[in-house]
């Protein structure tokens, strides 16, 4: 499965959202959940991470790109190839990160999408970013089983343009893809996204610092009573849990709601590139 994370204008935490999604998506003995960052502007996770020199989306396109791990695709549910060139970040999350810089980011982005059936063996939550007409990353999203759009809710410019592009939300839809919207600190009612949008608000995303920061790999301290004593409950009932943070609760939410759709009514072999 594909899940496609991305935003048609600007980035509004794309990246935070889809490392939430990973992170929290059940992992089972032959589900390994893969964080592939696949934003042609740069990668973030890197630097976040201080992952310099280590394997990621450099080596996974060149390796691709070779054929030398084209064999391991076959392998189902084991994510072969991306777990060989993936890392796996504080708290379990294996991730291929991309370059930070742009020009080095949007070649391997290019030579992931000539080979995405690398992303086929498993669950493979994709950073897109921000999505641009005629690019690698509108390829990508194509063929995704689900894409959720970002927004920024406070930001009415942002949920009027993505109306404008229902085109785009109805031909990936049209094509076998669940789409659906998150919606990042809005004022405005979910039910008034979707009426505008066209497409059914998935996740309220909250503003929540302590969990940006946890994703980060930065220490940080629960602020405020509420949240001192919510991680000290939840530490005494289940010291593996995160879910007291509301950025964790709230992606817990959406790979639950992700996981429980129907299967995409298209053969995945069958799917045309979308215009994004």
């Amino acid at each position: 499965m594909i899940i496609a994370v991305c935003s048609l204008s600007g980035a509004p935490g794309v990246t935070t959202l889809a490392t939430a999604l990973a992170a929290v998506w059940p992992t089972g003995p032959l589900t390994v959940p893969v964080l592939v960052e696949a934003d042609a502007s740069g990668g973030d996770l890197g630097a976040w991470h201080r992952l310099a020199g280590r394997p990621g989306l450099v080596s996974l396109a060149a390796s691709v790109r070779a054929g030398t791990d084209l064999s391991l695709v076959q392998e189902p549910g084991t994510h072969g190839v991306l777990l060989r060139h993936g890392t796996e970040l504080p708290g379990g999350l294996r991730a291929v990160t991309a370059p930070t810089t742009a020009h080095e980011a949007s070649a391997v982005v290019a030579a992931l999408a000539h080979r995405s059936q690398v992303l086929r063996s498993g669950v493979s939550v994709v950073d897109l970013g921000r999505v641009m007409p005629g690019t690698a990353g509108a390829h990508l999203l194509s063929l995704a089983d689900v894409a959720v759009f970002t927004v920024a809710g406070g930001d009415a410019a942002q949920i009027h343009r993505l109306a404008r592009c229902r085109d785009v939300l109805d031909a990936l839809a049209e094509n076998g893809t669940a789409v659906g919207v998150a919606v990042r600190g809005s004022r405005f009612p979910a039910a008034e996204v979707s009426a505008v949008t066209g497409y059914p608000v998935w996740a309220e995303v909250p503003h929540d610092p302590a969990g940006a920061a946890f994703l980060r790999g930065e220490a940080f301290r629960p602020r405020g009573l509420r949240e001192r004593f919510a991680a000290w409950s939840h530490a005494r009932q289940d010291p593996e849990t995160v879910d007291w943070m509301p950025l964790l609760a709230c992606a817990r939410r959406l790979a639950n709601h992700v996981e429980d759709l129907p299967p995409a009514p298209v053969p995945l072999g069958h799917r045309a590139e979308v215009a994004a």
